[in-house]
């Protein structure tokens, strides 16, 4: 296998003519079309990202008061167990 660039079929080698500079076309100008407010799926994954950062604040926060309430209710507990053995 070469890596070496072999020279295409129809080039001759030789150097090409001179090409006339090109002029541009005048474009037919189209109507405007209002711009109005478009949903875009950058939009869409925003609002996606932000409801499941929302999710995990809430389930976070959650587990935190389900850890404090269970705390509180051991020592509540074990506060009448000691009150029964004095």
């Amino acid at each position: 296998m070469s890596f070496v660039r072999k020279p295409r079929p129809y080039s001759s080698g030789l150097p090409s003519a001179p090409r006339a500079p090109r002029v541009p076309k005048e474009k037919a100008s189209r109507p405007q079309r209002p711009r109005g407010p478009r949903s875009s799926w950058a939009g869409a994954v925003t609002a996606l990202a932000g409801l499941g950062a929302l999710l995990v604040l809430v389930v976070g926060l959650s587990g935190l008061w389900n850890a404090v309430a269970r705390d509180w209710q051991f020592r509540s507990a074990a506060a009448g167990v000691l009150d029964v053995v004095r």
